[in-house]
């Protein structure tokens, strides 16, 4: 069972197995305390006590856990909120988390006195805490929403001096310290709505969100040990995200660093750098600046401060970071994953700033990742064989050009799929006529092979950046890389994977891009009908059978509901329809009208069907068809392409892509963290290792829930819906991801707006 061995692997020798978790060093709780704002007359109540159970990788959540309670909280009162992580003297080794019995020390570290709220760090308030922190306790000593559940608690601290004293906190378990409050009558009933649990969010109740489902974190701290799923309250923490990024809220600042930072501040590389690092920000530098030595021994608390301080410095920033063997000497050992997401978050406040990473883990290998804003290279097209997968990739990179103002040009994949694959056997790198391509642009391919050479190129020039569509694109990467893929693919969620209704090459299918100015004079008579029926077939399939009885019953229905309404019937084959051309003939009537595809035919009338048809029927098992006939403006209708027997390996990827997100559900109602048999199953799609089977099926659905489309003889709606255009608005998604484009201002950090000077000492 994965989570379980990592657990054990990080009791056994956490500084080699979990960079995530350092030793634990501190003594008492670091405080950070939100004063009374400016202009506010302070209140006379107590201060709202805040405890936050929190770990390294939880550095995002915890922002935004005191963002929430800045934006919510009354301005007139002082509120501490205390951050408990690598605290000594716990037994850490099998928790779940780092910060798993720490809530049971609180009383202690209150001294036995008044009130104290304890909150886990994947937690937001839509309330303010004080609300909570002034709820009447009668005789109880904390309140809880039941009594197995302590996630969110107000503890009386004095009453529960006996239950959850300074030493048995320490050696007794999570189970235990709960039973034993229990038992003596210290617990009391807490409102639901101060710990509501992922899908349990209500807006009129819920004053407190409680991101309960390990693997569905919006936030994804720990890639290494969960592949993470969408959360039904996703919008409310990336909305909190965005209003933090917006405000430059940042809880520790070079004003108010951390209590380590005076200790920090010994290991920097000289008195310049000191001085950099001061309250008082310097003058901006005109030149890029080289950082080396530095980041290593800044630590956690203070490292969103001192990259935001780095990046208002220069605009173009090259850190080289060399990770420590074992934890020791002022330093601490933090993955590239720590640091990717560091940077992330501090290019959302200056978006102008180009950084380049150079990461030497404790094995030695060195990584060079580079963000910030594009280069202004030009825009490379990789197409090969397949027509879809290359239209898909033409209509995302003509977009793009044409809204980003770049050039563009198309490079042919001479080699083929097993070429490419005999030259990865042999350890060959890029072909030759692709090692300089596009140097420090874009590169947007399509398919499997386009889209693993474009990740080679990635890999030689990191300046690129990558645009990948397919369901064999693979799998995206947090910098720079980013795919488009369908929704019914059944891929996982992931911030660079853009998903889809349908392909975003709509006009561009088959022939779609022929010119219709000069039709041939066999297609007029069907232009000139009063009524005229387009019909697109598609052909066999992996997944689908369009075999000749299939094709002669599709003719046989069409040609009749052509006679039922008087119009003139046109059947439009494509590449896989040379099979059953005979078999669409035999069931065709003699006034109908059949094109025999031919590549590179310019009287092809695929054009035509979709410009002039006055009803579109398109055989269901092909995803281009599907796409081009939705952006015509008209309903049009869906014939059910029969689907075939699965075969084993479609039986067995389709019983991995159900167990990767088949919940189990434990004793309290909530969901199980992602481990066992899910856990490898849902790492097998992650990693693009298996790939769930296409369900067509729920395309159509979600075609005919939008309107956009009928069933086959099912009645067609008076309503004419708005053509379907996907194009353009994931195009600027995409380039808003890989920052393509112009820069955006920068989000200068407002220090003022979260803390009062005259309160900082209070205590």
């Amino acid at each position: 069972m994965p989570l379980l061995t990592q657990r054990i692997l990080r009791g056994l020798k956490p500084s080699v197995f979990n960079a995530a978790r350092p030793p634990a060093r501190r003594e008492h709780p670091e405080k950070i305390i939100l004063g009374v704002r400016s202009g506010e007359r302070p209140s006379s109540k107590p201060p709202v006590r805040i405890y936050l159970g929190t770990e390294r990788g939880q550095f995002r959540a915890e922002r935004i856990f005191i963002w929430s309670v800045e934006k919510h909280r009354d301005p007139s009162r002082i509120y501490e909120i205390y951050l408990m992580r690598d605290l000594k003297g716990f037994q850490r080794r099998f928790w779940l988390t780092g910060f798993t019995n720490y809530r049971f020390a609180i009383p202690a570290f209150a001294n036995y006195r008044g009130r104290a709220i304890y909150n886990d760090t994947d937690q937001i308030y839509l309330k303010d805490p004080a609300l909570l922190f002034d709820t009447p306790m009668g005789e109880a000593g904390f309140l809880s929403i039941n009594d197995r559940d302590t996630s969110v608690m107000l503890i009386d601290c004095a009453r529960m001096r006996e239950s959850w004293n300074a030493a048995d906190v320490r050696s007794l378990n999570r189970k235990a310290l709960e039973a034993r409050a229990r038992k003596a009558g210290l617990w009391g009933e807490l409102d639901g709505g101060w710990n509501a649990r992922d899908s349990e969010y209500d807006p009129e109740r819920s004053h407190l969100v409680h991101f309960t489902t390990l693997h569905t974190q919006p936030w994804r701290p720990f890639p290494d040990e969960f592949v993470y799923f969408d959360n039904p309250t996703d919008p409310l923490w990336h909305e909190l995200e965005r209003e933090a990024d917006q405000a430059g809220f940042l809880p520790v600042t070079a004003r108010r660093p951390s209590e380590s930072w005076l200790q920090a501040r010994a290991h920097l590389p000289s008195a310049e750098w000191r001085d950099r690092l001061g309250p008082e920000a310097p003058a901006p530098l005109q030149a890029s600046l080289v950082v080396s030595q530095l980041l290593e021994h800044v630590p956690d608390a203070d490292l969103p401060w001192v990259l935001e301080r780095l990046f208002s410095l220069s605009p173009q920033l090259e850190m080289r970071i060399r990770e420590p063997l074992r934890h020791g000497g002022g330093q601490t050992r933090r993955s590239l994953w720590f640091w990717t997401q560091q940077l992330e978050a501090t290019t959302r406040l200056h978006p102008q700033t180009r950084w380049t990473l150079f990461h030497r883990s404790t094995l030695g290998r060195t990584r060079r990742l580079i963000g910030g804003p594009a280069d202004s290279g030009p825009i490379q097209v990789l197409t090969h064989r397949k027509p879809g997968h290359n239209n898909q990739a033409r209509a995302i990179a003509e977009n793009l050009a044409d809204w980003s103002g770049r050039e563009l040009s198309e490079l042919p994949v001479e080699i083929s799929e097993v070429s490419f694959v005999l030259r990865r056997m042999l350890g060959l790198g890029l072909p030759k006529d692709l090692r300089h391509a596009a140097r420090g642009g874009i590169v947007v391919a399509g398919g499997w092979l386009p889209s693993r050479l474009a990740r080679l190129m990635q890999r030689q020039d990191p300046n690129l950046r990558l645009v990948l569509s397919g369901r064999k694109a693979g799998r995206p990467d947090w910098i720079n890389r980013l795919t488009v893929q369908c929704r019914h693919f059944g891929l996982p969620p992931h911030p660079m994977r853009l998903q889809t209704l349908l392909p975003l090459n709509a006009g561009k299918s088959e022939a779609a891009d022929q010119p219709d100015s000069k039709p041939e004079v066999r297609w007029q008579d069907w232009l000139e009908a009063e009524r005229r029926i387009a019909v697109l077939v598609g052909g066999d399939s992996r997944s689908h059978r369009l075999d000749a009885a299939e094709a002669t019953r599709l003719a046989q229905a069409v040609s009749r509901l052509a006679a039922e309404r008087q119009a003139k019937l046109l059947l439009v084959t494509g590449r896989r329809s040379a099979p059953v051309l005979n078999a669409l003939e035999q069931g065709m009537a003699e006034q109908d009208l059949l094109y025999r595809w031919q590549p590179g035919d310019p009287a092809n009338p695929y054009p035509l069907a979709l410009a002039h048809a006055d009803l579109l029927i398109v055989t269901g098992e092909s995803e281009s068809m599907l796409a081009d006939a939705a952006s015509s403006g008209r309903v049009f209708m869906i014939w059910p392409t029969p689907r075939r027997k699965p075969g084993r390996w479609q039986r067995l990827s389709a019983a991995v892509a159900d167990r990767a997100v088949r919940p189990r559900i434990n004793r309290r109602g909530s969901i199980r963290p992602q481990q066992g048999s899910t856990y490898l199953c849902a790492r097998a799609l992650e990693r693009g290792w298996i790939l769930p089977p296409r369900q067509i099926e729920q395309l159509h659905e979600h075609l005919i829930d939008g309107g956009l489309a009928v069933r086959f003889g099912a009645e067609l709606p008076d309503t004419v819906p708005a053509a379907h255009d996907e194009l353009s608005a994931t195009v600027r998604l995409a380039a808003e991801r890989l920052r393509i484009g112009p820069a955006a201002e920068p989000r200068i950090p407002n220090h003022g707006l979260n803390f009062n000077e005259q309160r900082q000492q209070h205590s």
